[in-house]
């Protein structure tokens, strides 16, 4: 299974990122891409964008071009990009904009030009001047190039020149770990596999991906899997993830089980109280562990309702439900005190 398949082709802000720098380069609208360091399976990105670019563009070619950090931008589309005799016949007098927006008969005219390896704020500054000073000249001339500059350093404003978006949302990785966890059906514990995911690796989907990749094996032994995976795998760039402590991981996997179980825990709490309020009525007041007086059925906790049923020898309830308030006491104990929880009480709790 490819994971790429799934977060370009189904995560809602990926396709919505994927319209948007479509849509500028058909309306012919220069931008910049503000990206992440680490960009998502960042091949395919530019596959998709030229897939959906092809039905308009027949008569304009995108030509991708890595940013050497020296010099001019527009010095370095004159060199790169144009003939010898139209670099011969710049004049510094003129900006490097306004002298290739004054050439109506050069090749870029008909480009999209894709300028990556923009990291630095002076950098993206020297772009967004340049480009502004282009679009300026060369007014509403058709055809004329249009300039896509991919910058992934610190978020700063560029001028005029308006920014799209491509942060990695953790929303997203939310939803692309559910719908991956789906796909693999590598556990019945689906839901903790995906929320393992995504506390350890956060918002970065290649890891996420990663972790998943490894079926079961994440929710049955999370932390060995997760250090095994952070010292081999690599994201699709040929890059090791960034590392990891123990206590880090140790954290990470603790609070996937916060964050899963205790809804669960709580509704179960919920539920057995609304099943069984006007019997528990019976037993209140009663005092909680704060020594704070509990008057009503619904302010019982989980400790307090295990204290009825231990020593007040109540019998008013099965021995299923029972068994169901011990274990999300003794799984709430756990995690109160930072303790991991094994699979099988997560399935345990899941099954309740």
């Amino acid at each position: 299974m490819n994971p790429d398949n799934i977060w370009w082709g189904q995560i809602g802000n990926s396709l919505r990122l994927l319209a948007n720098v479509t849509e500028h380069l058909r309306d012919h609208r220069s931008a910049v891409l503000s990206m992440p360091e680490r960009f998502p399976w960042r091949e395919r990105f530019y596959r998709e964008i030229d897939i959906r670019r092809a039905p308009y563009s027949v008569a304009r070619r995108l030509k991708r071009v890595a940013w050497s950090g020296k010099g001019e931008p527009g010095q370095f589309i004159l060199s790169d990009m144009c003939p010898l005799d139209v670099q011969a016949d710049y004049w510094p007098g003129q900006t490097y904009g306004e002298y290739l927006a004054s050439r109506r008969n050069l090749t870029i005219n008909d480009y999209d030009i894709w300028i990556t390896g923009v990291h630095r704020k002076s950098d993206l500054m020297k772009w967004a001047e340049f480009v502004t000073q282009y679009h300026a000249a060369v007014r509403d001339a058709e055809p004329h190039a249009v300039f896509l500059i991919e910058y992934d350093g610190p978020p700063m404003k560029s001028g005029n020149l308006e920014q799209i978006s491509c942060q990695v949302e953790r929303y997203d990785c939310r939803v692309f770990c559910l719908e991956m966890a789906a796909a693999l059906s590598g556990t019945h514990l689906r839901d903790y596999q995906a929320e393992l995911a995504l506390s350890i690796a956060g918002s970065q989907p290649e890891l996420c991906a990663a972790l998943l990749d490894t079926g079961g094996r994440l929710v049955e032994e999370p932390l060995e899997t997760a250090r095994q995976v952070l010292a081999t795998a690599r994201d699709s760039d040929g890059k090791h993830f960034p590392a990891q402590t123990e206590s880090e991981l140790i954290s990470k996997v603790w609070l996937a089980a916060v964050a899963l179980l205790f809804p669960l825990m709580e509704r179960y709490r919920i539920d057995f109280i609304e099943r069984h309020k006007l019997e528990l009525s019976r037993f209140l007041p009663i005092s909680n562990s704060n020594g704070d007086e509990v008057t009503e059925p619904f302010d019982l906790e989980i400790g307090a309702l295990c204290y009825i049923i231990a020593n007040l020898r109540v019998h008013l309830f099965t021995p299923m439900e029972v068994n169901g308030l011990r274990l999300c006491r003794r799984i709430r104990n756990q995690l109160a005190h930072n303790k991991p929880v094994d699979c099988a009480d997560v399935q345990a709790v899941m099954d309740l």
